[in-house]
């Protein structure tokens, strides 16, 4: 509804920060990681009654015309119920609780007992980067020591059959792996 006159901006800015309240509150603003945080906040302004704050919700309330306490009880009726994790309160859909960082030997040891970095970020609920950042680039590390020991022992005369079986890999895979380091043999001899 249009309105005009003097007041007309102020009730307009009073009705969008309700509207706003009342989206956060129901976890539809913000980013994912936010919205709990958010709706937190717009709960306990909808709560709150301070009477000396210009855009208070009792204040902002009385000033479109609204019944606070009944627009409050139902806002907060429908409102999604908060759920208490570590002391926070957190509410709203989509809204996990936030994961604790996994200490970096558990990743290292995962690793090193010969999991896949996205086994081992799948299993403490991370990326794969941030497995991999925690482990300081191990699986990296171990998979190019990995890689060299197989270009090492083709050379050396074993068939890609073999290298498959004793590292748990595909004729194919073994095949690419050595035609990696063909490569850059290639283009290490070329530059000079």
């Amino acid at each position: 509804m249009a309105e005009a006159g003097p007041m007309a901006g102020e009730r307009a800015l009073m009705r969008a920060v309700l509207e706003d309240a009342i989206r956060c509150l129901v976890g539809e603003v913000g980013p994912r990681y936010q919205r709990g945080r958010l709706a937190a906040e717009a709960r306990a302004w909808i709560e709150g009654a301070d009477p000396h704050w210009h855009f208070s919700f009792e204040n902002l309330c009385d000033s479109l015309g609204l019944d606070s306490g009944r627009l409050r009880a139902r806002l907060l009726r429908d409102a999604p119920v908060p759920v208490a994790v570590d002391g926070r309160q957190l509410a709203g859909r989509g809204v996990r609780p936030p994961r604790e960082t996994p200490a970096e030997d558990e990743i290292v040891q995962m690793i090193r007992a010969g999991r896949p970095l996205r086994v081992v970020a799948q299993t403490f609920g991370i990326s794969v980067s941030k497995a991999s950042i925690l482990s300081r680039g191990l699986a990296s590390r171990m998979k190019a020591e990995r890689d060299e020991e197989i270009r090492r022992l083709r050379l050396d005369g074993w068939t890609h059959r073999a290298l498959g079986a004793r590292f748990a890999l595909s004729r194919i895979r073994i095949m690419r792996i050595c035609a990696r380091r063909g490569e850059a043999l290639t283009e290490g001899r070329t530059a000079a």
